[in-house]
């Protein structure tokens, strides 16, 4: 039931009210259902919804606040995000590590890349540290299955009454007038992401994201109605699962499990879409949402993580949790 309400809420905004009333006429409640699963697999459909979406930065159901982090600059972006549009309302000074690129182990005094949520708030910290931190979730399932290790990436304040030196071991740090405006403004930090880039982060193209949206769409379809090979197709060749598995073991894992041809329902909703800077020229994007999977036997529901490259005209997936 959720699940037809939010297919036709989406095929709903698709059309006026004159054409919503006269479909419904002609086909029935059913076939607006099945007229919006079709639209959701659409490139063209979701280009023309995304039309007056500022995507500069991606495509986000339910974040609140976006940080950019350009490290060469140095620099700190704080965008509200509402009503399909990114708002710039804090630009601060930032130090980071004293040495560039991805980090790749603990002391190599480097700050990450890549896209992290703020997991925590700590108000109790060494006076070196300024007034409060926030923590960083480095590292994500990337840097893992990447072998990048370290911990404890916060954005905190400076020393009161001393000096420091101009760069960090890894953290980002800031003002501390500065960092409490930022702590004021991000009351909900579950609702909030940062992205750190080696540089200018580079804007998002909407054909991206409609490859991304109808090929999600797709996959979902594939999934549910167990067309494995058209399901195992979106996967690439250098996949890797959460839990170690390579491209192999898991096209065999997901064989069986198809094989039996359970009926499946499976639902999206919080789709969030983050560009992920990386060093190799690829075109990567970071993709969750929540997700509710049931069959006669088992249920799961929770927040799914996919690493996903665009490729001319389709996605492949490299990494799944």
């Amino acid at each position: 039931m959720i699940k037809h309400l939010l297919l036709i809420f989406i095929f709903v905004k698709s059309l006026s009210a004159y054409e919503l009333i006269d479909y419904y006429r002609k086909n029935g409640a059913v076939q607006i259902t099945l007229k919006a699963e079709k639209l959701l697999k659409s490139k063209k459909f979701w280009l023309k919804r995304l039309q007056n979406y500022d995507t500069d930065f991606g495509y986000y159901e339910n974040i609140k606040h976006l940080l950019i982090v350009d490290k060469a600059f140095k620099s700190l972006d704080l965008y509200k995000f509402n009503n399909d549009e990114f708002t710039l309302i804090q630009t601060e000074d930032i130090l980071v590590g004293k040495n560039r690129g991805y980090k790749r182990f603990e002391g190599d005094k480097k700050t990450p890349t890549g896209v992290y949520h703020l997991v925590k708030r700590l108000t109790k910290v060494d006076s070196f540290y300024g007034p409060l931190a926030l923590v960083l979730s480095y590292p994500n399932i990337f840097d893992k299955l990447k072998g990048r290790t370290g911990s404890g990436i916060w954005i905190h304040g400076k020393p009161y009454n001393q000096s420091r030196k101009p760069f960090t071991k890894g953290c980002v740090a800031m003002e501390n007038n500065k960092l409490q405006k930022l702590n004021r403004v991000l009351k909900n930090i579950d609702k909030s992401l940062i992205i750190l880039a080696d540089g200018h982060l580079k804007k998002v193209q909407k054909r991206d994201l409609a490859i991304i949206l109808s090929s999600i769409y797709k996959w979902l379809a594939y999934w549910r109605n167990n067309q494995f090979k058209q399901y195992i197709s979106f996967y690439s060749k250098e996949f890797k699962k959460d839990d170690g598995k390579n491209f192999t073991q898991f096209r065999e894992y997901k064989s069986k499990i198809f094989r039996r041809k359970d009926k499946k329902k499976i639902f999206i909703t919080d789709v969030n879409i983050s560009p992920y800077p990386n060093n190799y020229r690829r075109n990567i994007f970071l993709v969750s949402f929540y997700e509710n999977y049931k069959t006669s036997s088992f249920h799961w529901a929770g927040q799914k993580v996919l690493f996903v490259e665009v490729v001319g005209n389709q996605i492949k997936i490299i990494i799944e949790q």
